[in-house]
């Protein structure tokens, strides 16, 4: 029995590290810069043309986690899907949980929702299964907040961000209660 559970535990998976590998060409081939940890302010600048990953991470325009940051959470053969000549300057690995990065163009708001006639309201947006942070680029603050409101209004198909709070949620900001509208009248 005790020799049943030993080979139980030694075939569980284990989660892989999280770990991105940058590459200087498409398809995963030239020179490749591997990172396993948070790194603030890379030694060298990094356009990458392709890149590895294992769990998600962040990757930042500007060193100190600043600037456009995007969230990665899958391999790129040809880095051109993360909108084509992106330097990465800074990045880290995210928990999972953490809220949703600078979405991907064409993804859309989801999470439950009330849809009116002309209007639509989220308690708590999310893009995949991660909640819509604040300021995905940064510190939070309301004009980044509000522009942040307004592209998901925007992604979903309506024109203005009527009503928007902030939740904060351990050290992180989220977006909440979300009321967009088609029209710009009061």
């Amino acid at each position: 029995m005790v020799l049943a559970a030993a080979l139980l535990l030694a075939a569980a998976p284990v989660a892989a590290a999280p770990q991105l590998m940058l590459f200087s060409e498409r398809f995963y081939r030239g020179t490749a810069q591997a990172f396993t940890s948070e790194t603030p302010q890379l030694s060298r600048a990094a356009t990458p043309q392709s890149l590895k990953i294992s769990g998600r991470w962040e990757a930042c325009s500007e060193t100190g986690f600043k600037g456009r940051c995007i969230e990665i959470d899958r391999d790129y053969p040809v880095a051109a899907g993360l909108g084509g000549g992106f330097m990465v300057q800074s990045l880290r690995p995210l928990a999972a949980g953490g809220g949703a990065g600078t979405p991907a163009a064409g993804m859309i708001p989801g999470g439950t929702s009330i849809i009116g006639v002309a209007s639509r309201y989220w308690p708590a947006p999310s893009y995949g299964s991660e909640r819509v942070l604040a300021c995905p680029s940064g510190k939070s603050n309301l004009n980044c907040a509000h522009d942040t409101a307004e592209d998901l209004c925007r992604r979903a198909g309506y024109r203005t961000i009527r009503y928007w709070q902030l939740q904060t949620v351990g050290t992180r900001v989220y977006l909440a209660d979300i009321l967009c509208t088609r029209s710009d009248e009061k």
